[in-house]
C-alpha cells in the first residue's frame, strides 16, 4: 500500500486528514519562537500548549463521544513529525499525553468520564517502565513510590502510571501489573530533569504517598481486554505497539528531516577550511546527503506503510497477529534509527559548525542522541522482532497488546 510521500502525495483508498497538518503548520512561528525558552527552562512554553491545545492537537486519540477527534494513527504520525520539525519537545508534548489518552479506552466508563469530565483537552503525563507499589483497599488502590521520566508532568491535568497491585502479598508469584490514573495535585514533582536532549519536555520524577485510586481509574496490564463504551470506534482496535508507533518515532522524524534542511542550505553557502570551493561542490558532501536522505526516507516510508496497513485492517475490523504487532515495533525502531543515522550524517556533512552551541545541528545531535533509547523504539526492539519471527518467547513482551 502506498502511503503519503515526502512530496505529500497518496494513493491511500483513504486520505490522512490535511486539515490537521495545515494545523501544525500554522502554529509552527509559535513553536519556533519559544523553542529556546522551552530548553531554557526545561519544560514547555505555555504559549506553545496552548496553541497545541486550541488548534486540537491534544485531542487527536480521544474518542468523538467525549469531544475528541478518533484521528487515524498515519495522520497523528505525520502531524508528530511536522511539529517535530521545529521543536522537539513540542512534538514530545504532543506525542506523549495523545498515548495516555489512548491507554483510556482500557478503563471502565466511570473512569474514563471523569478524566475527560472538565473538556477535551486534558492533558495526561504517564511513565511506563518504572512501576509504582499499589495495596489493595476499600475497592481500589493505595499508591506510593517514586517513578521517573513523567513528561510534561509540571503542565499535567492527571498522572499515570503503571503499579504492581500487592506485590508484598505474591507469595513468590508474579504479582499483577496495572495502570493507574490519579489527579496531578495528588503527587510531588521531583525536580531531577537535567540532561543531554530532549531538555523542554520537563520529563521529571514524581512521587506519590498513600494516594488511593479507585479501581475505575485503573486496569490491568494484559493483552486481551474490552474497550469501554465511548471506545468502539476503529481507532481503539489498534494495539499498543501500533498507537506507539504513531507517535514516539515521529519526533524524531522531524528533527532528521530539520537537520537535512539545514545541512542543504548550509552546503551552498559554506567554504570548508582549507578548501578553495563551497561545501556543496565536495563529492563526499554529495555521497553523504544521498545516504542520509534515503536512509530517512526508507525509515518513514516503512513506518508510514506500516501504519497504514494496521489502520486498514483495523477499518475492516480484522485482529492484528503477533507478527503483525512485531512488524510496528520494527517499523518503530528502524524509524527511529534512521533519524539518528541521517541526524549524523547531516553533522559529519556540516563538520565544525554541527558542535557550536548556536548551531541547529548541535540541537538536532543531542535530542536523537537522547530520544533514541526509549524502550520502544531502541536498536533492542530489532531483537524483538528476530524472537517474534523466530517463534522466541519475546524479551519485551508488551509487542503482545
Amino acid at each position: 500500500m502506498t502511503v503519503l510521500s515526502a512530496h505529500g502525495k497518496s494513493d491511500m483508498p483513504w486520505e490522512p486528514d490535511m486539515s490537521l497538518l495545515d494545523a501544525a503548520r500554522e502554529i509552527a512561528p509559535i513553536i519556533r519562537k519559544h523553542s529556546e525558552e522551552a530548553e531554557r527552562e526545561r519544560r514547555l512554553s505555555q504559549p506553545v500548549l496552548k496553541a497545541l491545545r486550541e488548534v486540537g492537537l491534544l485531542r487527536m486519540t480521544t474518542p468523538r463521544s467525549l469531544g475528541g477527534l478518533e484521528t487515524d494513527p498515519v495522520t497523528r504520525a505525520l502531524v508528530g513529525e511536522e511539529i517535530g520539525r521545529h521543536d522537539s519537545a513540542a512534538a514530545w508534548t504532543l506525542e506523549n499525553p495523545l498515548d495516555w489518552a489512548f491507554f483510556c479506552c482500557r478503563l471502565p466508563d466511570e473512569g474514563a468520564e471523569e478524566i475527560y469530565s472538565g473538556g477535551a483537552d486534558v492533558l495526561i503525563a504517564a511513565q511506563f517502565g518504572r512501576p509504582l507499589k499499589a495495596t489493595s483497599a476499600d475497592g481500589g488502590y493505595r499508591v506510593s513510590g517514586r517513578a521517573p521520566f513523567v513528561s510534561n508532568c509540571y503542565d499535567a491535568n492527571w498522572i499515570s502510571s503503571t503499579v504492581l497491585v500487592d506485590e508484598d502479598e505474591s507469595a513468590g508469584g508474579e504479582p499483577e501489573m496495572h495502570m493507574v490514573y490519579f489527579p496531578r495535585a495528588e503527587c510531588e514533582i521531583v525536580d531531577t530533569w537535567d540532561v543531554m536532549g530532549m531538555r523542554g519536555t520537563g520529563s521529571n520524577d514524581v512521587s506519590v504517598t498513600d494516594v488511593y485510586v479507585p479501581r475505575s481509574r485503573t486496569f490491568p496490564m494484559v493483552p486481551d481486554f474490552e474497550p469501554g463504551s465511548h471506545y468502539r470506534g476503529p481507532l481503539y482496535r489498534l494495539p499498543v505497539v501500533g498507537a506507539a508507533a504513531s507517535g514516539i518515532p515521529t519526533p524524531m522524524l522531524g528533527v532528521a528531516r530539520r537537520a537535512l534542511d539545514e545541512v542543504s542550505e548550509l552546503a551552498r553557502t559554506k567554504t570548508p577550511v582549507a578548501s578553495s570551493g563551497l561545501l556543496k561542490e565536495r563529492a563526499s558532501a554529495h555521497v553523504q546527503l544521498g545516504r542520509a536522505e534515503a536512509i530517512l526516507r526508507s525509515g518513514r516510508l516503512l513506518l508510514l506503510d506500516t501504519l497504514s496497513q494496521a489502520w486498514q485492517r483495523c477499518l475492516d475490523g480484522e485482529t492484528h497477529s503477533l507478527e503483525q504487532k512485531a512488524d510496528l515495533l520494527l517499523a518503530m525502531a528502524h524509524a527511529m534509527s534512521s533519524a539518528v543515522q541521517a541526524v549524523e550524517l547531516a553533522c559529519s556533512i556540516a563538520g565544525t559548525t554541527a558542535f557550536r552551541a548556536s548551531s541547529p545541528f548541535e540541537r538536532c545531535f543531542r535530542d536523537v542522541q537522547t530520544m533514541r533509547h526509549h524502550v520502544f523504539a531502541s536498536e533492542q526492539r530489532y531483537g524483538t522482532f528476530g524472537q517474534v519471527c523466530l517463534g522466541v518467547p519475546p524479551d519485551f513482551p508488551v509487542v503482545a497488546f
